[in-house]
């Protein structure tokens, strides 16, 4: 066995914003990361000013160790900073009080955001102690916004960019500030990932790689679509070559065009659906989604033989979503990226579900290729 099948089975438990090396998404780039490209930033220890008016150095205060999610926006703005910033407080409040991640919002106005209005303007979002409002001495505040990739000579014109990093896994994403929360909160996902420290795993041999898988994806028990009740690993992905996403049926969202379009992948890979390849949905809303709900919305879509639409006890289906980097408190903010695996193998590619189903089958059918 390769190095690089059991890399990627590593970079799989962490989720990796990047592909493996050696997988085939790294090779052939013929599946689109669901971020930007990863970004080369070096963060400045500039001395700034939060809205409290404490003295903070952006790069060793702030910054260093820790991931971070940074915009750019001044108080007197009329158009996207405060759309921007209340996407922000969504995404503060979904990750919860004792999430790690740090919020940095940094002005574009120096000459009139001092730090009693950076406190006004923040108080409607509710932010909490780990989130800081910047202002301070002109040059310092523009050598970190040049930095950052945030500086626009014309204030009214800039960008609703929103970073999200970690300096110390030399890791950055840059994300669409008036997209959706649950956009920002997958680069948040793959940015702590990228940071997390390396696991050690008993794979010199099949059966140790297979061991390993079982521990770590479980045997959580799941209900489908027909009422049967199925062993995760066991059952669903011991073997076989999986794609795995995220749904609910009453989404008003992505999560039908999504079915319609994975339901086109199934038809283009044909018989090998539910033979080698098996399709699992699972639900981010397993109070609402029972099986009866399911069976209704999967007939929608032709659904055919193969392809799984999980739901079960909550604390079963939280266990199963949060191992897949899926879980979410609010089901409205769930992500749309498609799981591309193979647990024999240990070789694990992500790809928006999105994608043109070419790609997605070209992924499917090449995963396991030699590299």
């Amino acid at each position: 066995m390769t190095n690089a099948p059991l890399k990627a089975l590593v970079m799989l438990l962490f989720f990796s914003a990047t592909a493996p090396a050696g997988s085939f998404a790294q090779d052939t780039a013929r599946v689109p990361s669901p971020a930007s490209p990863a970004l080369r930033i070096q963060v400045p220890d500039v001395l700034l000013v939060d809205q409290h008016g404490k003295q903070v150095r952006l790069g060793s205060d702030l910054v260093r160790g820790q991931t971070v999610v940074i915009n750019f926006i001044f108080t007197r703005c009329k158009t996207i900073c405060s759309p921007m910033t209340a996407t922000l407080a969504r995404v503060s409040k979904e990750l919860g009080p004792d999430s790690p991640v740090r919020f940095i919002s940094i002005t574009l106005d120096v000459a009139n955001d001092t730090p009693e209005r950076l406190a006004r303007f923040a108080e409607p979002f509710a932010p909490g102690p780990r989130w800081s409002f910047l202002t301070g001495e002109p040059a310092r505040v523009k050598e970190a916004l040049v930095a950052l990739g945030g500086y626009a000579p014309d204030k009214e014109a800039h960008r609703p960019l929103v970073l999200v990093g970690n300096a110390t896994a030399d890791m950055w994403l840059r994300v669409d500030g008036l997209g959706s929360a649950s956009s920002i909160l997958e680069a948040i996902r793959e940015v702590r990932a990228a940071s997390a420290p390396p696991v050690e795993l008993d794979t010199a041999t099949p059966s140790a790689l297979d061991a390993a898988a079982a521990r770590y994806f479980t045997n959580t028990e799941l209900v489908d679509q027909h009422g049967k009740t199925h062993r995760f690993y066991e059952d669903l992905i011991r073997g076989r070559t999986v794609l795995i996403n995220f749904a609910f049926t009453a989404c008003k969202g992505v999560c039908s065009p999504m079915t319609k379009h994975l339901a086109e992948v199934q038809k283009k890979l044909g018989g090998r659906v539910g033979r080698d390849i098996t399709m699992i949905t699972l639900s981010v809303d397993p109070a609402n989604d029972t099986p009866e709900t399911l069976a209704r919305f999967t007939k929608k879509f032709g659904v055919g033989p193969g392809w799984y639409f999980l739901t079960g006890a909550p604390e079963n289906i939280s266990l199963v979503l949060k191992k897949l980097g899926g879980f979410t408190n609010d089901p409205n903010t769930h992500g749309s990226t498609l799981l591309i695996g193979d647990t024999t193998t240990g070789m694990w590619v992500k790809a928006p579900a999105m994608s043109e189903t070419d790609n997605l089958v070209y992924a499917v059918e090449h995963l396991d290729a030699p590299r």
